[in-house]
Order: C-alpha cells, then sequence, then structure tokens
C-alpha cells in the first residue's frame, strides 16, 4: 500500500482510495469473524425473519377478516396500509384467489421455522429460508399482474417513500438475510 501513495494524484483521489482501504478492511474483518455464532447476532436475524412471516401473513390476514365480516380486525390491519383504510382493497381481497393465500401461508410457516433453526444454531436455517422466499415471491408475481393489484396500488402523485424506500428496504432485508445464512452455511461446509 505504501509503494501505491505516490500514484495518488491529488485530494479526491486519495480521499477514494482511503475509503477502498478502509472497506477492504472491514471485508475482511467481517469474514474472519462468524458473528451469527453470537446468540444476540442469530436473535436479531431470528427477528428480522420474523418481519417476513408478519409480512407475508398481512393480506392473508386481513382478506380473512373481511371475508368473515369481521371490521374490527379489518379496520386496524387497514390503519396500516396506504390510505389508512382497508375498503380500498376490496376488489384485490375478492379477486385474490386462496391458492395464493395459501403459497404466503406456507412461505410464513416456512420462514418462521427457518427463524427457529437459526435460534437453535442448525444449518437447514438457510434452505428453508431461500425455499419461503422463493414461494412468497411467487405469491407476489402473480398477485402483482392481477388487474386489481394494478388498480388499488395506483396513486395520482409519486411518493419517493411509497414508490422507491420502502420496496428497496423490503427488497434488501431478505437478501441481507440470505447473505448473513448463506455465508454461514458456506462457512461451515469450509471448516
Amino acid at each position: 500500500m505504501k509503494q501505491e501513495l505516490d500514484h495518488i494524484e491529488g485530494d479526491l483521489e486519495a480521499v477514494r482510495w482511503a475509503v477502498g482501504c478502509v472497506f477492504a478492511s472491514y471485508v475482511e474483518r467481517s469474514k474472519a469473524m462468524d458473528v451469527i455464532r453470537n446468540p444476540y447476532a442469530r436473535g436479531l436475524l431470528a427477528l428480522l425473519i420474523f418481519t417476513q412471516v408478519l409480512s407475508f401473513l398481512f393480506a392473508t390476514t386481513l382478506t380473512v377478516s373481511y371475508r368473515l365480516n369481521h371490521p374490527r380486525i379489518a379496520t386496524f390491519l387497514g390503519s396500516f396500509t396506504p390510505g389508512d383504510d382497508y375498503r380500498r382493497f376490496i376488489p384485490l381481497m375478492d379477486a385474490t384467489p386462496w391458492w395464493i393465500h395459501a403459497l404466503w401461508v406456507a412461505a410464513s410457516a416456512l420462514f418462521f421455522i427457518s427463524a427457529l433453526q437459526l435460534v437453535r444454531n442448525r444449518p437447514a436455517a438457510f434452505p428453508l429460508f431461500a425455499a419461503a422466499w422463493t414461494l412468497g415471491a411467487i405469491g407476489n408475481l402473480i398477485s402483482e399482474s392481477m388487474p386489481a393489484y394494478r388498480e388499488v396500488f395506483s396513486f395520482p402523485a409519486p411518493s419517493f417513500t411509497r414508490d422507491y424506500l420502502l420496496p428497496a428496504v423490503t427488497t434488501l432485508i431478505p437478501v441481507l438475510i440470505a447473505a448473513a445464512l448463506w455465508a454461514r452455511v458456506n462457512r461451515e461446509s469450509a471448516s
């Protein structure tokens, strides 16, 4: 690294080089650490997996409460949706077939079992998580292709939080969980 100092031409290039060195050192340090062996880290990761359980059960719970005529539960759950009212989702709830809800419930069950396996420090957490994510993604793709979905989720004005930030976060959380579980499986198989 000292030989590279002679080739740095300016302050901006020096900052880029320093940031790159810090980033590389953190990557190497994180490779050396086995964070998942720590029960607190496993617990935090299990809580993140549990958010996926809740996420995939939400639409099914809202639909069941609506169809079984429990307006208090539907109103409570609807307060967590854009617009704070479940009634605008009625066309989507009526159009969504039960087998899509079955996919989401199966994904939730697999996520939950994956979290339990992680807390118990078992390597089966990653394949269960991957299977759950696949089932949930298939259900979401089918649901999002329905005309009722596009009707319910069309908004007159763009919103950075709704249109970009929330989708990025909801995509990034499972990716980070899967990366941590996959790295753990690879470490155990290498040793």
